[in-house]
């Protein structure tokens, strides 16, 4: 499989109930699509420390912020990293932004981290989409994406 054609795979499947949840006993999720058990999204373990405060964490309320790592799989291989922002004292998870000048998240790891921040967040409101988070955060991504 083509990777703009598992991107876009993911991205017809951008919300919850397309996804099955389990945890191993290190308590790590991984994600499965439910209609290709071989696309995997697995937590990664967390850094001792892995507090941050940049521009972006600090424009909510609660400035705590921490990173978190994620890893897209196919048929078991890692396909893509993915660094997630824990924000606004760990109400939503949002991608960061490719490298540390940039203002602006790629396409890709912005469907990864709607899916992620959904899957985590599955029982928050409605009205507090991981789109309301990135418009706090005052990053830039292409809306037209997340469905």
């Amino acid at each position: 499989m083509k990777y703009s054609d598992l991107i876009s795979m993911l991205s017809d499947n951008m919300h919850p109930e397309y996804w099955v949840k389990s945890v191993n006993k290190d308590i790590l999720y991984t994600y499965t699509l439910r209609d290709n058990i071989s696309i995997t999204i697995e937590e990664m373990p967390e850094r001792e420390d892995n507090q941050i405060s940049n521009e972006f964490t600090e424009k909510f309320m609660n400035k705590t912020a921490s990173y978190h790592y994620y890893v897209l799989k196919y048929n078991g291989a890692s396909v893509k990293n993915i660094c997630l922002y824990m924000v606004d004292g760990g109400r939503a998870l949002i991608p960061s932004p490719p490298g540390l000048a940039d203002q602006h998240v790629d396409n890709d790891d912005l469907i990864l981290g709607v899916i992620i921040d959904r899957m985590v967040f599955d029982t928050r409101y409605e009205y507090e989409d991981t789109t309301k988070f990135l418009n706090r955060s005052g990053l830039e991504y292409q809306k037209s994406v997340v469905k």
